[in-house]
């Protein structure tokens, strides 16, 4: 199995039979990041985790180039999709505890939780009023409005090739919830919180993965976002769980 990031929560992931794709998003003007719409053709089948801008903006323009794609998602970003012109044919509506198996692999869907954002002060909106990248804001302001999240984050548990991976949607656990542990990798979107770092210990400690994959810590639709420190996180579990950060494509 080899799994792909694309930057912010876009995971890759191709075993023998097959590819699926989560939450691709092409970063905005101004990004840092470099990508392509042209990394996403030639999936069929895309699993989103919620309904936020960044995680599904960019799918009406993948679907205008994978006419054949098949998008697995809650009710939310259903409606929302529908609304951005994507046809009910290619929707496939996931609801809490269903189990999917796609190219082999075996997905289960679990209730998650998004993290709590933090809110945005005077000196960060002075600061983004001053980036050379806040003509961003209209379109990310107007997106924000239509692209809603409603408690609806999943956490998917995925079995392929004797691997369990357990990838999360957002940096925060429901307490009524029993989450899969011991899996052999957990994707953990290191975003969302003013401090990132406490939450994402919470998170680890309780899950107990053999190693970790970080993503959703760079710099996709400046001026909201700007890349962080992985620092912290890293030098925790150094020694103790492998904590993995991929350069944008690279492969695991």
């Amino acid at each position: 199995m080899e799994i792909k990031w694309h930057g912010t929560a876009s995971i890759e992931m191709k075993n023998q039979t097959g590819r699926i794709l989560f939450d691709p998003f092409v970063p905005l003007k101004g990004s840092d990041e470099p990508a392509n719409i042209e990394d996403y053709d030639g999936i069929d089948d895309i699993f989103i985790t919620h309904g936020h801008l960044d995680h599904i903006v960019s799918l009406p323009m993948i679907f205008q180039r994978n006419p054949n794609i098949r998008i697995y998602c809650t009710q939310t970003p259903y409606r929302t999709l529908v609304k951005k012109g994507i046809p009910e044919s290619h929707l496939v509506l996931i609801e809490f505890g269903n189990e999917v198996t796609i190219h082999d692999f075996k997905m289960k869907a679990y209730h998650g939780k998004h993290a709590i954002l933090p809110k945005l002060s005077r000196e960060r909106l002075s600061h983004m009023l001053k980036s050379p990248a806040r003509g961003n804001l209209p379109y990310i302001i107007k997106e924000n409005s239509q692209c809603r999240e409603k408690g609806e984050t999943v956490f998917y548990e995925i079995e392929t090739e004797g691997k369990k991976i357990s990838l999360m949607g957002s940096l925060n656990l429901r307490e009524d919830t029993d989450y899969p542990t011991g899996s052999d990798l957990l994707i953990l979107p290191y975003n969302g919180w003013e401090d990132n770092y406490t939450p994402a210990v919470k998170i680890i400690d309780r899950l107990n993965p053999q190693k970790i994959l970080l993503d959703h810590y760079d710099d996709t639709f400046p001026p909201i976002t700007e890349p962080l420190d992985l620092d912290p996180i890293l030098q925790k579990y150094r020694g103790k769980i492998e904590a993995m950060q991929l350069n944008r494509t690279e492969v695991i």
